[in-house]
């Protein structure tokens, strides 16, 4: 969290936002005019892509946002390392999401 704090750097990072009856894990705010929400889930969890890229696209339509992020972490030390820091888009329910694998 303050690694990402730096990284915002004047911005405000936002922990277990409220949106509706949910909430979001991260969301970033820039100014008065960008934001961004970041979704984290550990990938081994069963459906964590699919749930995690249906949570991003909800919470993303809550804000306004034509894109959100969800950041999977993989704490298997098997995990091959071509997967490790892959970055893919995928278009869910008009959003688009940003997954990276971590």
């Amino acid at each position: 969290m303050g690694y990402l704090q730096r990284i915002v750097n004047g911005g405000r990072v936002d922990r277990e936002f409220a949106l509706g009856a949910r909430r979001a894990d991260l969301v970033v705010h820039y100014g008065k005019a960008q934001k961004e929400v970041i979704e984290l889930k550990l990938a081994q969890a069963p459906k964590a892509l699919e749930r995690g890229t249906r949570q991003v696209s909800e919470y993303a339509k809550r804000l306004g946002l034509k894109r959100g992020y969800l950041i999977l972490f993989d704490r298997e030390a098997t995990a091959p390392w071509e997967e490790r820091g892959a970055v893919e888009e995928m278009e869910v329910e008009g959003v688009t999401v940003v997954v990276v694998r971590a």
